[in-house]
């Protein structure tokens, strides 16, 4: 059985934590603002890659990281998938879980 005040306590504290950003973040940000004469395209396609890290806690090594990376796809892969053959503009969309412990990158492109 749970007892009231240990929620009271742990709830609050992990919509702290969340709310800004240690436990999980999503950010979407273009590569470029230069629009002006850029078509919006009707095709999309994504490629991501994923990166795990971990700190190592000893003390004179407390800066150094393990982490290793993986990508899904090839770019013409995935252009070819979506039958992009102009590729306009793209955007990275960035999550994040437990202080970049685990994290997606995901490229969006955009064209015809």
């Amino acid at each position: 059985m749970i007892r009231r005040w240990y929620l009271l306590l742990v709830v609050p504290c992990i919509v702290a934590l969340t709310g800004c950003g240690l436990l999980y973040t999503n950010v979407v940000q273009p590569h470029s603002v230069d629009f002006d004469t850029t078509p919006i395209g009707s095709k999309q396609a994504a490629l991501s890659a994923f990166t795990v890290r971990f700190p190592l806690l000893a003390p004179p090594l407390e800066r150094t990281r393990i982490s290793a990376q993986w990508d899904t796809e090839e770019v013409n892969a995935v252009l070819e998938e979506a039958g992009i053959t102009k590729m306009y503009y793209t955007d990275i969309k960035t999550q994040e879980f437990l202080l970049g412990t685990f994290r997606r990158q995901t490229v969006i492109i955009y064209g015809d």
